[in-house]
């Protein structure tokens, strides 16, 4: 029980880290896809970017999209089979810690993907605009806290 446990508290902290890192929230009113495209072009016009920035700076986020859809399907995929491995009469120890292994490779990928992501943004930006991502981020990101902390 202790073991799950820690697996879902280390699966809650990755999905807020993720959610920190993202760029852009988006408003649960509006469709995910068009809210977080207002997002990230508010965010071009904050950092005053050209058009082929903007277009360069929105490319680095969809290149890294699908892979990371990937790992989350592969993740949630290996966490329904640690769950049925968890509550049969006798758990096979040998399989559990395989998915175990799987499970947290996964979330450094997904760590991984966003550290990388924002480095190939931040390369992109000059120093000013590297600053004012980061104050853009901060705002959002302290946006997001006080939204959840309301609930």
């Amino acid at each position: 029980m202790q073991r799950n446990t820690e697996l879902w508290s280390m699966w809650l902290g990755l999905l807020l880290v993720a959610a920190l890192l993202a760029p852009a929230a988006v408003p649960a009113a509006q469709d995910p896809e068009s809210a977080y495209e207002m997002q990230r072009e508010r965010l071009c016009r904050d950092l005053n970017l050209s058009p082929e920035r903007s277009k360069e700076f929105k490319g680095v986020e969809d290149k890294f999209r699908q892979s990371r859809n990937d790992i989350v399907d592969r993740m949630q995929e290996n966490e329904a089979e640690l769950e049925k491995a968890l509550a049969a009469p006798q758990p096979e120890e040998e399989k559990i810690k395989q998915l175990v292994d799987a499970i947290t490779a996964d979330h450094g990928k997904l760590l991984d993907s966003f550290r990388t992501q924002r480095q190939e943004e931040m390369a992109l930006l000059t120093p000013v605009q590297q600053g004012q991502f980061i104050i853009c981020l901060r705002k959002w990101h302290t946006e997001v806290r006080e939204k959840y902390q309301k609930k």
